[in-house]
């Protein structure tokens, strides 16, 4: 039996930019789930454990900070999935969630891409270990 393929979450609400990162994923032998909005993302990032998230902050219904703060409260390790994809000043973000495991401008060069997953994937995740963290961590 194979090793399972990650799983990553590309959270953008702009078609162009949601398929181009989601070809990028793919080509590093990524399995893709999409939302175009932070409703949607959040319902799933409740739902299922990713090694990546792809996150946009300019989203419909919900911004990318507000699923981030939600993330912090309910599902804090998965924080450190997050790469933030944006046109937004990243310092700012950075300052507000240094936990998320990258930052990167768009428009999106895809080495630079490359070198954040790769980078996320190579950091120790083990799902099963988190979820009896969050349960036994005190709110």
């Amino acid at each position: 039996m194979g090793e399972m393929r990650p799983k990553a979450l590309v959270v953008e609400d702009d078609a162009v930019t949601r398929t181009l990162l989601e070809q990028l994923l793919q080509s590093l032998d990524v399995e893709v789930d999409l939302a175009i909005d932070g409703e949607e993302a959040l319902a799933r990032l409740l739902a299922e454990d990713y090694h990546i998230i792809l996150l946009d902050i300019m989203l419909p219904k919900m911004s990318g900070i507000e699923v981030m703060e939600a993330l912090r409260r309910e599902r804090p390790r998965m924080l450190g999935c997050v790469i933030v994809v944006t046109g937004l000043d990243i310092r700012e973000i950075r300052s507000l969630f240094p936990s998320v495991h990258d930052t990167i401008s768009k428009p999106v060069l895809p080495r630079r891409l490359r070198e954040a997953v790769r980078s996320c994937l190579m950091r120790p995740h083990t799902s099963e270990a988190t979820a009896v963290d969050e349960r036994i961590t005190p709110a």
